[in-house]
């Protein structure tokens, strides 16, 4: 009699790829958060993109300064989705690209990498809005960024149709620190107005860029600066500050 062997093929790999399936719906326990410490690596590995599901993550919670040993309470959702499923993976990194900090996971996340503490998955595919602590270490490890990526999915029963977006934080300095920047931006998360505060400086200008590259406001500083940025369409952009010739960027989000 003349066997079936690609019959058979597919029934050995039933099992297998619905044991793929369920264990990814439960978080991608690895080092798939974007960040440089996890060379880049993203949900893209197995969740093919492309796919325009309307969702922006916005991590919100993400305090200006940290102080060593402390507990802070961060979340991470979604607005704007038309996606049925939804995951993450989280960490954070000092400047060596290092993981730094403890997570403590919260309603629908888990630790990722078997509880190593180094960061965070998620656990359930219907939540869409995760809470969970992240505390600082003990001692001063100078700017902290986290970085997080995100997948929105169609629940098509496959990995494709999906779609996968990254991000990460403002830098995160320790209280220490504080006195060596130029200037301190907040809040992150914005719905008309954004402040920008000098540090021991009494002037500077600002430019806010677009996620494409272009300038869309201009304005000059003073010490404690109040800027309205009402006009601006919601989405994730750049603020450069320049101040006495020396100049940095930072991120934030326009609800």
């Amino acid at each position: 009699m003349k066997k079936n062997y690609s019959y058979y093929s597919l029934l050995m790999a039933l099992p297998l790829g619905l044991m793929i399936l369920v264990s990814f719906s439960g978080g991608q326990g690895g080092n798939f958060s974007g960040s440089p410490g996890d060379n880049g690596t993203t949900c893209t590995q197995c969740h093919t993109p492309g796919a325009n599901l309307g969702g922006t993550p916005i991590l919100t919670g993400v305090p200006n300064d940290y102080t060593a040993g402390t507990a802070y309470t961060l979340t991470l959702s979604f607005t704007g989705s038309n996606a049925s499923r939804f995951g993450f993976n989280i960490t954070a990194e000092d400047q060596n690209n290092t993981k730094v900090g403890t997570w403590s996971a919260g309603t629908g996340s888990r630790n990722r990498n078997g509880g190593a503490g180094d960061g965070l998955t998620h656990s359930s595919f219907t939540n869409s809005t995760w809470t969970f602590q992240w505390t600082a270490p003990a001692t001063n490890v100078g700017p902290v960024t986290f970085h997080y990526a995100t997948i929105q999915a169609n629940n098509n029963g496959n990995n494709s149709g999906d779609q996968m977006v990254s991000g990460s934080s403002q830098q995160v300095l320790s209280n220490r620190d504080i006195t060596n920047t130029t200037f301190k931006v907040y809040p992150t998360l914005v719905e008309d107005l954004i402040n920008v505060d000098l540090i021991n400086q009494e002037s500077g200008n600002a430019v806010i860029y677009n996620m494409n590259g272009a300038p869309v406001q201009e304005f000059t500083l003073t010490q404690q600066n109040e800027i309205d940025v009402n006009a601006l369409s919601a989405g994730i952009y750049l603020i450069n500050v320049n101040v006495d010739g020396k100049t940095q960027t930072e991120r934030f989000i326009k609800k």
